[in-house]
């Protein structure tokens, strides 16, 4: 399942005379009825390669150099395709370019358009790439060819791409739409499933009878290889009204282990929305939920993705078991709760305070990485399972933040698997949303253990800022594994208005930094208050120590700290305040 692109709108004035498939440039077409855009030239010519699979004497070429990723050539047809019976697209295809070249077929037309990838298996030879558009609706007649999808090419050998015998031939059985509920014991077939990128649909007898699953028949579905977001998609007569039932259940089987990603995708012909679920048994039949309230109701077709983020190899823990899928009543999904700074998750934010776009699920979870940088018990953790690279989850603020001209720095502690290196993306936006909006990145600079980051997002129109939105690991994994999982905690406002004593928002409490610059010992005192926590941190935003004196002075001892600068935060009973202390 390739839906991760967003491609340009391609131009939609033509020249030259619309065509018919099949195609073999053997006087079919010109090189003056191609539509070339963003570095793609296409031309007919001579066969480089008579041989093997393909001795035709002309064939189409398409060389890109510079432009797009995505540069490439279409052609017009006369007709829309109808996919009803011939549900596959063939194409001969000659290149030098490496073994695993992608080769993106797309099709346009007056409905949304349809791109399915291929991938070259051969170099320097002729083969036939097949492209499946089963299920694909009769409303497009224009089609786009785009070979080494993802990458700039040169002019070069490897940017040049011959094709030949474009035709539309008998694929996979057209699916069939049924209707909620789904218990498989009648009118659903194998062939009624769109089986795509690893995994494969059929109706079985049920091998586990019993008393939580009686039925004689169930659909399996096996992930062998492909990619790990392989799943299976069933068609719909009606779109799914979600305005009084928006849970969509299933009973499911498996023998993987708990806490196994199960992701329900709802479709139509313009977008999809999907949630993620977790088994919570093994070897069992369980009955799991989905709770789609206040989603659209226009979805005609469900996607299944087992195991999601893992690519199957075929075994018991690859096969999935399923069976009643319906709508039932459950509760609503309460509305967020707007929170303010700091933000610590210990009690007042939940799960649904936050909202998801795009792939991005974000929970409050029990801090599963306890440690003396982050003794926490409860956590935020933002998950990237599939969607854009730009994902996000926003979380509302009961006030816009005040003083953000001086006191516009937002420290946030984060753990990750992920490399070093990765982007931590951090916005503030205004309600409605995008109104206003002010991001910056920083950068990880470990893995697998916390670290504070800071993020300057100071301005002097304020007060307008009222959201919170994380994009963390962005543009980034997104299937779900440790890599694309990051642990937050500790939001709060520091000043960026740093001097070398202390923040000005601080002067009431008199904490002061003494000597500074220092070589080897400094004192932090405060007048007023007693000192709950220090915590110095690198310019890099790393936590270097922390310490927690209660009382209203401590000598620290930093001699065998690195020279350079390094940020101070201290914590009274009044906030926290941060110095700018210089190591010599």
């Amino acid at each position: 399942m390739k839906h991760f692109f967003s491609l340009i709108v391609l131009i939609s004035f033509y020249s030259g005379f619309s065509q018919s498939l099949p195609i073999n440039f053997e006087g079919d077409i010109s090189s003056a009825n191609f539509i070339d855009f963003d570095g793609g030239t296409a031309i007919v010519t001579t066969n480089p390669n008579p041989s093997g699979i393909n001795i035709s004497s002309s064939v189409g070429q398409i060389v890109r150099d510079g432009g797009a990723i995505y540069a490439g050539s279409k052609i017009l047809l006369t007709d829309n395709l109808d996919f009803s019976v011939l549900t596959k697209i063939t194409m001969k295809v000659y290149t030098t370019a490496p073994v695993g070249t992608i080769v993106k077929f797309k099709l346009e037309g007056s409905g949304p358009a349809v791109d399915v990838d291929a991938i070259t298996t051969v170099s320097g030879s002729w083969e036939t790439l097949e492209w499946v558009f089963v299920g694909t609706e009769n409303n497009l007649n224009e089609i786009v060819f785009m070979f080494d999808f993802g990458n700039v090419g040169d002019g070069s050998a490897n940017s040049t791409f011959y094709f030949d015998d474009i035709e539309q031939v008998s694929g996979p059985t057209a699916p069939v739409p049924t209707s909620l509920p789904i218990d498989f014991e009648s009118s659903v077939v194998s062939t009624d499933f769109l089986n795509y990128s690893g995994a494969t649909a059929t109706i079985i007898s049920n091998p586990h009878i019993d008393v939580d699953n009686p039925s004689a028949t169930v659909c399996q579905i096996v992930k062998d290889g492909g990619n790990f977001w392989a799943g299976s998609k069933i068609f719909l007569i009606n779109s799914i009204d979600l305005s009084t039932m928006w849970h969509i259940s299933m009973k499911v089987y498996t023998t993987a282990p708990i806490g196994t990603r199960i992701k329900l995708e709802l479709e139509n012909s313009s977008g999809r929305t999907n949630l993620d679920k977790l088994t919570t048994t093994s070897g069992e039949w369980e009955t799991i939920s989905w709770n789609f309230d206040g989603q659209a109701n226009d979805y005609d077709r469900i996607q299944i993705m087992f195991d999601f983020g893992n690519i199957g190899d075929g075994t018991n823990t690859s096969t999935f078991l399923f069976d009643d899928v319906q709508q039932v009543s459950g509760p609503a999904i309460p509305n967020p709760i707007p929170t303010t700074l700091p933000i610590d998750f210990e009690n007042s934010v939940v799960s649904t305070d936050f909202t998801n776009f795009f792939g991005a699920v974000t929970t409050v979870i029990p801090n599963p990485q306890i440690d003396a940088n982050n003794p926490s018990a409860t956590v935020g953790q933002f998950l990237r399972s599939g969607g854009a690279g730009y994902m996000r989850s926003k979380l509302a603020l009961t006030d816009y933040i005040e003083n953000m001209s001086t006191i516009g720095t937002l420290s946030m502690k984060v753990y990750t698997d992920a490399p070093i290196g990765t982007i931590l993306k951090f916005k503030l936006e205004s309600s409605p949303p995008d109104q206003f909006g002010k991001e910056q990145d920083a950068i990880t600079t470990v893995s697998g253990e916390w670290a504070t980051y800071t993020w300057d997002l100071s301005n002097a129109d304020n007060p307008i800022y009222d959201v919170l939105t994380l994009m963390l690991g962005y543009n980034g994994s997104n299937d779900a594994s440790a890599n694309a999982t990051f642990l937050f905690d500790d939001i709060e406002i520091i000043s960026n208005v740093l001097s070398n004593g202390i923040d000005q928002s601080f002067n009431t409490d008199k904490v002061n930094a003494s000597p500074n610059p220092t070589k080897d010992l400094v004192t932090i005192t405060s007048k007023n208050k007693s000192i709950n926590s220090i915590t110095f941190h690198n310019i890099l935003g790393k936590e270097i120590l922390k310490l927690q004196p209660n009382n209203f002075s401590t000598d620290i001892d930093i001699s065998n700290f690195a020279k350079g600068l390094y940020i101070v935060k201290v914590s009274t009973s009044s906030g926290i305040g941060s110095i700018k202390l210089l190591k010599e």
